[in-house]
């Protein structure tokens, strides 16, 4: 155990030898039934076994608090390392919970604190509370490490001007969260610049991606590509314990380029997230607080003296039973992760497929009413012609008359085409239309149509193959159907039918 300590103290390399030994050591604790000896063994292993950082930990603590706290001096550390643990499980309340056990200790034992941690102890508590979507809360504990680096600075300039950064910069997330973005967006670009100075990769992959989250927001989805591009790119300098960031970004680039209309990118990137996020799954699932438990209930059981043999045999099984859970849990996770995935891509093909449909629709109504206006041209040449002529050019007006007939909508066929499209384009229309208009006609049908693409009576007229006069009388009886007030215009009402709740009727 010393030998162990001594390497930790001069900072000589810890190796895998060195983790048996402190194992053998708990076992030979739990034999002379020593509390405080076993709580010192389980913070150092803990310590040097990275896979049973929080188990032991939290073991460490339970034995502590049988013995009492108070014959610990450095307890605060422990409810710091459980804490820290915790949130790097996506165990955010419960990190809070120990983070805020660990502050509490900041006045009751103030020589044995190092300001660094406590400091660290903010930024957990306040990075937990930004998971969990508690805006005000993370901003508090966030401020107070503004406060502290104004009241002590940091003996190193390096170090306070880093963390004043850190802190501005959550803060400003916060604030941008909670639809503040004026006042949030220049404390995270100050929290980039500062990052950047110093080369703290991390914090610059972190700052870039709330950034980009913004102008993602704006809609400008470039900058966006390019603010997440520059973050995978720093989150990639730091090394595997930021693979949320690195997901994050890669995320941010495949839907910019899926937005910027570049699958084959977005390809690219799309396999390399799903990988880390499979990845970073795995080592979550592995270290589940509930998991954690059952190897603890393992742990406490008293070491049988007289057979040795049997108690590691009972261990083996165990630990086989906790590996065997936490591979149906993982199995269990990816294939839920894999369903989900799936179904967010039908959903997305089918909107889609449905955006498709509706602008194609648009844009055959758009050619109908362009149509309707070359048809109108038409009929004036046709007009022109006749008087000039005095019917003596027949074939050109037998060749305006041949033009003409090709925009006609008096046929049944073609009606039915156009009301087809026109449903898609504006899928309310017809529904509300016949909802104020009991029993509505064809005829009254079409009539209200070519009102909503704001056709002249003349246009409509030509169309339907109708006198302008029977327009305007059509016109009259359909708002006496609506049963609208004289003071309203009819063709101010009908534009409002895809979208607006009704009024009248």
């Amino acid at each position: 155990m010393y030998d162990i300590l001594g390497k930790k103290e001069y900072n000589k390399p810890v190796n895998e030898a060195d983790s048996v030994r402190l194992y053998e050591d708990i076992m030979i604790a739990h034999k002379l039934e020593d509390e405080q000896l076993k709580s010192e063994l389980y913070t150092l292993y803990a310590e040097v076994g990275h896979n049973n950082y929080v188990l032991y930990n939290l073991k460490a603590l339970e034995l502590q608090k049988k013995i009492g706290l108070a014959h610990f001096k450095f307890v605060h550390n422990r409810y710091f390392n459980a804490s820290y643990g915790l949130y790097n499980n996506n165990e955010y309340q419960q990190s809070i919970d120990y983070g805020l056990q660990c502050l509490q200790y900041k006045d009751v034992a103030p020589e044995t604190w190092d300001p660094r941690v406590y400091l660290f102890q903010l930024d957990i508590v306040g990075a937990s509370y930004l998971k969990l979507a508690k805006y005000d809360s993370c901003i508090y504990y966030y401020r107070q490490i503004l406060d502290t680096l104004h009241k002590k600075p940091d003996s190193s300039p390096y170090i306070q001007k880093l963390w004043l950064g850190i802190a501005s910069g959550n803060i400003g997330h916060a604030l941008i969260l909670k639809g503040e973005e004026q006042a949030g967006i220049p404390m995270v670009q100050q929290w980039l610049l500062s990052s950047t100075e110093f080369n703290s990769y991390n914090n610059i992959s972190k700052s870039l991606n709330v950034l980009a989250a913004v102008d993602w927001q704006h809609k400008e989805y470039a900058a966006a590509l390019q603010k997440w591009k520059s973050s995978y790119i720093a989150a990639e300098k730091v090394g595997n314990y930021i693979d949320e960031f690195k997901i994050e970004a890669l995320e941010g680039i495949v839907k910019s380029y899926r937005t910027l209309h570049n699958p084959d990118s977005a390809y690219k990137y799309v396999d390399l997230a799903d990988k880390l996020s499979k990845e970073r799954l795995l080592a979550i699932n592995s270290k589940k607080l509930s998991v954690m438990k059952t190897q603890m209930a393992f742990d406490d059981m008293q070491v049988n003296l007289q057979d040795m043999s049997n108690h590691l045999k009972q261990e083996r099984t165990i630990r086989n039973f906790s590996l065997i859970a936490i591979v149906l849990l993982t199995i269990i996770s990816l294939l839920i992760y894999n369903r989900q995935k799936l179904t967010a891509q039908l959903l997305l093909s089918k909107q889609e497929t449905a955006k498709k449909e509706i602008s194609d629709a648009k844009t055959q109504l758009a050619e109908f009413a362009k149509h309707i206006r070359q048809k109108q041209q038409l009929v004036h040449r046709l007009q022109l012609v006749i008087r000039q002529n005095n019917y003596a050019n027949e074939e050109e007006e037998g060749s305006i008359h041949n033009d003409l007939s090709n925009y006609v909508l008096v046929t049944d066929e073609e009606w039915v085409k156009f009301k087809e499209a026109f449903s898609k384009a504006y899928p309310l229309f017809f529904i509300r239309l016949k909802e104020i208009v009991e029993r509505i006609t064809p005829a009254e049908e079409r009539l209200a149509s070519l009102i909503f693409l704001q056709l002249s009576n003349k246009q409509i007229a030509n169309t339907l193959g109708i006198s302008t006069d029977s327009v305007a009388r059509s016109k009259r009886r359909l708002k006496s159907r609506i049963n609208l007030p004289s003071d309203t215009k009819l063709e101010d009402y009908i534009s409002t039918l895809n979208e607006s709740p009704l009024t009248y009727g």
